[in-house]
């Protein structure tokens, strides 16, 4: 994916901001309204934070801002968020970094295998990389609101996987670089496979396994045409929810503080209601006929030796200043 200038996008956008409808005043209320795009289905939990975020904001500031939802990728497809609030298409967006992975490392440095594969772990790899991704952000013209935490991986797939040996007959759906360089180690074939095109790349047998959370294989109906999910955690990809940074600046004082209060808080309900929801998905994908099971030794250690090769490769690519996350993250897990 050959994005565009950041910078250049930024800066060519600020000048026009005030003249556009991203903030757009509700006259009977002497209200101020916000666009914002997200990526997922209604019954996402991750849109479920989301729209919690936005209740939250309009009860603190009494109505006077108000936030305007466009989820499930009916307005911006997810590979273009971060483009789409800073050419003021929308004033916020939920920014999968997942997508970024060309653009900087430190996006999907929580796709490393088993780098941060536990609750604890993943909170502790937000911590350290939180001042790094939002100065990031804050370069491009968006200012980090909260994170949202996908829950723990499994692979869905047509045959159980039983061993490390059957990674190479996966026609696998991945969704990053990391993930994809994850598949190639494992022996698999990687497919990156658009979120809303799955049930059809299985179907036409494009792709026969999946790596993703549960989440998304309740969203896609994975059991239409999977049968198996191995889970294995192993890590814990991330979302930021991030607003124009000029937009932004131009609430009211009172309003800027309700926004990131409202924020403070999405981000603990949002991951708790994560890990509250891991049992109740599987229970689900259970119930309809799915086979569901822990993955075995052998598979895991696979997992984590791709993840040490994996981490090894993203330190040869990164820069100092990179590295110094990881180093940072290690300091917080001794």
């Amino acid at each position: 994916m050959t994005m565009p200038s950041f910078r250049s996008l930024a800066a060519g956008a600020r000048a026009a901001i005030l003249g556009l409808a991203l903030v757009s005043p509700v006259a009977a209320a002497h209200a101020t309204e916000l666009q914002m795009a997200s990526g997922y289905p209604d019954a996402n939990f991750l849109t479920k934070t989301v729209r919690g975020f936005i209740d939250d904001v309009d009860a603190r500031t009494k109505g006077e801002l108000k936030i305007t939802l466009h989820n499930n990728q009916t307005l911006v497809k997810l590979p273009d968020m971060i483009r789409a609030v800073q050419t003021n298409q929308v004033a916020l967006a939920d920014v999968r970094l997942g997508n970024y992975g060309n653009v900087d490392p430190v996006y999907v440095v929580d796709a490393i295998p088993f780098l941060a594969g536990d609750y604890a772990s993943a909170l502790k790899l937000w911590g350290a990389s939180k001042p790094y991704l939002t100065k990031s952000f804050a370069d491009r013209g968006l200012t980090v609101l909260f994170a949202m935490w996908n829950p723990p991986q499994g692979f869905f797939s047509q045959k159980p996987l039983t061993s490390a040996e059957d990674f190479t007959s996966f026609k696998m759906r991945i969704y990053s670089s990391e993930t994809r360089r994850m598949g190639q180690l494992l022996g698999a074939e990687p497919k990156e496979v658009p979120f809303a095109e799955v049930p059809q790349a299985f179907s036409t047998g494009l792709i026969n396994a999946m790596f993703t959370s549960p989440q998304t294989g309740i969203d896609t109906q994975a059991w239409d045409f999977t049968r198996n999910l191995t889970m294995v955690g192993a890590l814990f990809t991330k979302q930021l929810v991030s607003i124009n940074t000029d937009v932004f600046n131009a609430l009211p004082r009172d309003q800027q503080d309700a926004v990131m209060a409202a924020a403070a808080a999405a981000e603990k309900n949002g991951f708790e209601l994560m890990k509250s929801l891991a049992e109740e998905q599987l229970t689900l994908i259970k119930s309809k006929g799915m086979d569901v099971s822990a993955a075995n030794p052998a598979v895991i250690e696979a997992l984590k030796n791709v993840g040490t090769q994996m981490t090894a490769d993203w330190k040869e690519k990164a820069t100092p200043e990179q590295v110094k996350v990881l180093d940072d993250y290690a300091a917080l897990t001794n």
